[in-house]
């Protein structure tokens, strides 16, 4: 059994991947702390859903945790920013304030069934664009609570 931190991290890419397959054909779903697949995504013209995991903090004490991660859009050759606003309106119907979502193991060697906790957003909004002069990437700001019920 994997711990807490490494099962909402897998929960957050499973939600990620789910987002980026439910459109057309698919799109690629790229975790911003993998340096090799930020470099390739980057030089690709490929639209993808983005994310990293900020924050993942006991607050005051387990069982009870604060977490802060974002999650968005990789865009080019939208000057209009629809494709990026698809992609923004994806995420906002699975993750938004007051929804929640249960804690499942699904790191490798995980079973993807059992439920460890859920997390619980308080907070969603969505941040200034980011720019590297030939794309754009937009995230949603996600703050919320914790509970590890393992």
């Amino acid at each position: 059994m994997s711990d807490f931190y490494s099962q909402v991290k897998s929960t957050i890419d499973k939600a990620g991947v789910d987002i980026a397959n439910a459109f057309e054909g698919g799109v690629n779903f790229v975790d911003l702390d993998d340096t090799v697949a930020v470099a390739g995504l980057m030089e690709s013209p490929d639209t993808a859903v983005v994310w990293e995991l900020m924050t993942l903090t006991e607050d005051p004490v387990a069982p009870l945790w604060t977490l802060q991660f974002g999650i968005g859009a990789k865009t080019t050759q939208d000057a209009g920013n629809y494709s990026m606003s698809d992609l923004l309106d994806a995420v906002h119907t699975q993750i938004k304030k007051d929804g929640s979502i249960d804690v499942i193991d699904y790191t490798p060697g995980g079973d993807g069934v059992t439920k460890r906790g859920y997390i619980y957003f308080t907070d969603v909004s969505v941040d200034p664009q980011l720019f590297d002069k030939a794309s754009g990437i937009r995230l949603i700001s996600v703050s919320g609570r914790a509970v590890d019920n393992g």
